[in-house]
């Protein structure tokens, strides 16, 4: 190679030559030195219920660099309504994230080159509880966010401290209390482990401190956390002083010692927690250097993710139901919402909640029964395009047709569970486009009333960020925006939680000063929606309409609620005389109030008890001939596939099958399909410890007719009911329109009240109405007229 050079180039082409080999030197340094010169980067993680999720981001654009990376963990079922997690697997699978997720970055930006990590901030479930021993080590599994054993717990905090200031931000006073948060749960603690709780347990804290902790051996809280769900001012806690606690309410019922236990020191979203400890550091693939900045609840740091941070901005989740969260400068609480919260999502402002039953599920019915047979359009092939297409041809007001959304009840500004759906102006003239456009304006009123209903109690918006299903049609966003009079952002990013803890980390890295600075530059728009003035202009009359027409047949409703017969109560033969079957069954005849006979067949293998072993199909044909009432056969068994045929044979109208006994979904999927095929309906029974969510593509399916919501655990008589499991009873209807929801289990005098006004249609009681001293008809109109 010399030779030739030297022999071929002359003072021209040696220049050049130099110059490559310049250029070439030049780019070999480039690649080994520091990756991206002068870029930043930062983690954000989100730690959700069935994974914990890293990203590296820039720190200065919010642009993802690689992919996340998710590595799940294992949650235990260890009794009914109870769900948990070993907190050292969150900071193990947290380290093999972060690690997966750097490694991702370095293959994004350069080959054999890793980004210089500044900061690193986490998101992760709200109210996983931890109870800890003096050295930071868990004394047992976490009690999870969804854990609801701790349902008696509410009732007793609510009756003893009725009245405590701490308590207006659920519901201005009236509850209810949610299972799931911080204060319910260590009492349970307490009065289950009185021992532990007295001596070895020494801290407690949540999913978010527990993991700051091993990351920093620093023991701080959320101040976030501790202002949604442990009844704390969020804002006076950060002080030095040990301001801001309720200790009024936790003296009330006995909890003091918890308030000693809590972390002392509280943080607001953005700020410096500590370093890295070096064994974290080399834990985590990172360096000592990486500052761990407080992040917290996954849904407030989402918010920060979209961008809502400022007063007068809503966040409006939208789905099935819609969800809207306003950030405000008040404090004021109302019965109309929820909150507010002091210091939450930021130090400066707080936050309140309202919410709409029904929205997103009203236009999957809507769809499906505008379908019909109307040439290619029709039936199955009918789209949400073309029904949009239709409703925007017709006029705002869809000529004098005005939709009531309350299709599923009321949420806010009024509660409601009887409140039913309307659709009234209708004339021989509106076409199916008119109807459509109906039902997506009456969303819309919806909307706009629980907005007022927030701005009443102090809560105004001036613009709307929006995610969720109606960001995909663009004349219902239209129609959001000219209803409410207001400006909708939809956002680029759609992993809000996770861009949200990049925000933090960049401003606990001082690369923006703070949070707001930070969304100016992080948060991308992808585009804004300006009200039509004119259109507003005619939908605010409109809505004056809708305003009077929920109040107007109110009294309507709830007629044809008593007259329909309103919930039912379905005796269950568990409990019944088995001796004399068809005498019990009879007792039951002739009742407005009875339409069903609940039968639960259980074969004592999947149910370990006992009592779990009843009849099988042969019972059922017997029961068949000696009554014209509906029979709801709860079947809960080991292979519940052979039953299936017998069952129909015998006469079952609805056949329940468990679905915790099936091995995997598609096995589940083929008893629900074969059950409808062969004439029954087909319903879903699930256990207080599952959540709707596991059930949920098979309703909006139409594969389930019925579900059964256990109460208390299969295969034992006379439990106490799980008040935990009622708020299931909203989000089955919610997720699919004419699904018959049961409750089961614990229902009697004492009780009915509550499963009631849960919305619930059918009310299984077994010990109550069969044992009853006046008898099974004194018995079922007494839990009715309660």
């Amino acid at each position: 190679m010399t030779s030739i050079t030297q022999s071929r180039l002359c003072p021209l082409s040696l220049s050049l030559s130099l110059g490559l080999l310049l250029l070439l030197l030049l780019l070999l340094l480039l690649k080994s030195a520091p990756c991206a010169a002068g870029a930043r980067f930062v983690i954000g993680v989100d730690g959700g219920t069935e994974s914990i999720r890293a990203c590296v981001f820039d720190a200065e654009t919010g642009e993802p660099v690689g992919s996340p990376h998710a590595v799940p963990y294992k949650t235990t079922f260890p009794g009914p309504g109870e769900a948990e997690q070993d907190p050292r697997s969150w900071y193990d699978n947290l380290c093999q994230a972060v690690k997966g997720a750097t490694l991702s970055a370095s293959a994004t930006i350069q080959e054999d080159c890793s980004p210089h990590i500044e900061a690193i901030s986490l998101d992760t479930t709200c109210c996983s509880v931890c109870f800890l021993d003096s050295n930071f080590e868990p004394l047992r599994p976490c009690l999870l966010w969804m854990d609801s054993r701790s349902s008696k717990q509410c009732d007793e905090i609510l009756l003893k401290a009725k009245g405590d200031p701490a308590l207006s931000v659920n519901s201005g006073g009236e509850g209810p209390l949610s299972a799931e948060w911080m204060l319910p749960k260590a009492l349970w603690y307490a009065q289950n482990h009185p021992d532990e709780w007295a001596s070895a347990c020494k801290h407690v804290c949540e999913y978010q401190d527990y993991l700051n902790f091993r990351l920093t051996s620093k023991f701080v809280g959320s101040s976030v956390n501790a202002a949604v769900r442990w009844h704390f001012d969020g804002r006076s806690c950060t002080s030095p002083s040990p301001s801001g606690r309720p200790t009024s309410l936790y003296d009330k019922v006995n909890m003091s010692k918890l308030l000693e236990k809590l972390p002392q020191t509280f943080l607001p979203f953005a700020s410096v927690i500590a370093p890295l400890t070096p064994t974290a550091a080399v834990d985590l693939g990172l360096t000592s250097s990486v500052l761990v900045i407080q992040g917290g609840p996954d849904a407030f740091v989402g918010m920060v993710g979209l961008g809502c941070v400022k007063p007068k901005q809503l966040c409006l989740i939208t789905g099935s139901s819609h969800l809207h969260c306003a950030v405000s400068s008040s404090t004021g609480t109302s019965k109309s919402c929820w909150g507010a919260y002091r210091g939450a999502p930021l130090p400066n402002v707080c936050f309140a909640e309202g919410g709409q039953s029904s929205t997103g599920s009203i236009l999957r019915w809507g769809k499906q029964l505008l379908g019909g047979e109307e040439g290619e359009d029709g039936g199955e092939n009918l789209t949400y395009k073309v029904l949009d297409a239709e409703a925007e041809s017709c006029p705002p007001g869809a000529d004098g047709l005005l939709a009531l959304e309350t299709f599923q009840g009321s949420r806010t500004p009024e509660t409601d569970a009887k409140a039913k759906g309307a659709l009234i102006g209708l004339t021989l003239s509106h076409t199916r486009g008119h109807v459509w456009r109906a039902l997506l304006e009456g969303v819309c009123f919806g909307t706009r009333n629980c907005i007022e209903g927030l701005a009443a109690a102090g809560h105004p918006a001036s613009e709307i960020l929006i995610a969720g299903g109606a960001t995909r049609s663009g004349l219902w966003l239209q129609m959001h925006s000219d209803v409410c009079g207001l400006p909708i952002v939809v956002c680029k990013f759609s992993d809000a939680p996770l861009l949200g803890s990049a925000i933090l980390a960049s401003v606990g890295a001082g690369v923006y000063s703070d949070v707001n600075e930070a969304v100016e530059k992080m948060v991308k728009i992808s585009h804004r929606i300006t009200p039509d003035p004119t259109k507003t202009k005619r939908y605010s009359e409109i809505f004056g309409v809708y305003k009077k027409l929920g109040p107007a047949i109110k009294p309507l409703i709830h007629d044809l609620h008593r007259l329909r017969g309103g919930a039912t109560i379905a005796p269950s033969l568990l409990s019944a005389d088995w001796a004399d079957i068809a005498g019990e069954v009879g007792k039951c005849e002739n009742d407005p109030n009875i339409k069903y006979i609940h039968c639960d067949v259980f074969d004592g293998v999947e149910v370990d008890s006992p009592n779990a072993l009843t009849f099988g199909p042969a019972m059922i044909g017997a029961i068949r001939k000696r009554t014209k009432l509906l029979l709801d056969v709860h079947l809960v068994v080991k292979d519940p596939a052979a039953y299936v045929e017998a069952m129909g044979e015998n006469g079952c109208d609805c056949l329940i099958i468990q679905f915790e006994t099936f091995g995997s979904r598609s096995e589940f999927r083929q008893c629900l399909s074969r059950i409808r095929g062969l004439g029954m309906r087909a319903g879903a029974c699930i256990a207080p410890r599952t959540q709707v969510e596991e059930i949920s593509e098979e309703i909006r399916e139409g594969l389930i007719d019925v579900v059964d919501v256990l109460s208390v655990e299969p295969g034992f008589a006379s439990q106490s009911i799980q008040f935990g499991v009622l708020s299931k009873v909203a989000e089955i209807k919610g997720e699919g329109e004419g699904v018959r929801v049961i409750v089961d289990g614990g229902i009697n005098d004492k009780t009915a009240k509550r499963v009631l006004s849960s919305g619930a249609d059918t009310l299984v009681s077994g010990s109550y109405v069969f044992k009853h001293p006046g008898g099974v008809k004194v018995a079922v109109k007494s839990l009715l007229s309660i």
